[in-house]
């Protein structure tokens, strides 16, 4: 059918893109969307109709390049800081970059701590410039780790910033309960059974 180099071509025109589309913030573009795009560069020649089994190779390719479920950190800290919050990024071991934002205090043993912690990330150039993180690991809560808020795939910086506005918020209300939050995953740690239950109740969404 198709010549495999021209094959590897578009897949790399494809990839491209999808670094493009990353540094434009442009949305991800639906099955239709990027199979008229690789039409269109006419690189290959492809059916009208789409093919899932190219269509899947397309899509590896395109992801490869924007990093769908990878965010810019320091993006999250500005916008948190332009809502009126402290934020800011440390490195918390290693190459491991870590957002705290929020009031500060002082715990029992004089150290200082932050409302909220969120991480973690990494450093994606020397001298910890560019941190950078994945949903897949990334997790929000207050300070003491008691329970914490997974982030969903494909979130914005913007959209992460705005989740831990409501953590800082809600933790200086006072308000720790999960049952203040959105319908997110959350995990729980060091709950007795009793407090879990009672939280999956209120929440629906509680990971153990």
């Amino acid at each position: 059918m198709n010549a495999f180099p021209d094959w590897l071509d578009l897949l790399e025109f494809v990839r491209a893109t999808g670094e493009i589309n990353a540094r434009n913030g442009t949305p991800l573009p639906t099955d239709d969307e990027l199979w008229a795009a690789a039409r269109r560069s006419q690189r290959v020649v492809l059916p009208e109709q789409i093919d899932n089994g190219l269509l899947a190779e397309l899509r590896d390719a395109f992801n490869d390049g924007q990093q769908p479920t990878r965010f810019d950190m320091q993006a999250v800290v500005l916008e948190i800081v332009r809502q009126g919050h402290h934020a800011h990024i440390d490195h918390s071991g290693g190459n491991t970059a870590t957002i705290y934002a929020g009031s500060q205090h002082t715990d029992q043993n004089g150290d200082a701590r932050w409302a909220v912690t969120a991480g973690p990330g990494w450093f994606a150039r020397p001298d910890h410039l560019e941190p950078v993180a994945d949903t897949s690991e990334f997790h929000i809560g207050p300070y003491d780790g008691v329970w914490t808020i997974a982030v969903p795939d494909h979130i914005s910086s913007a959209e992460v910033a705005a989740l831990i506005v409501a953590v800082i918020e809600r933790v200086a209300e006072g308000h720790a309960r999960l049952s203040e939050f959105p319908p997110l995953p959350v995990h729980i740690h060091d709950h007795d059974q009793s407090d879990a239950a009672e939280e999956e109740s209120a929440r629906g969404h509680l990971h153990d």
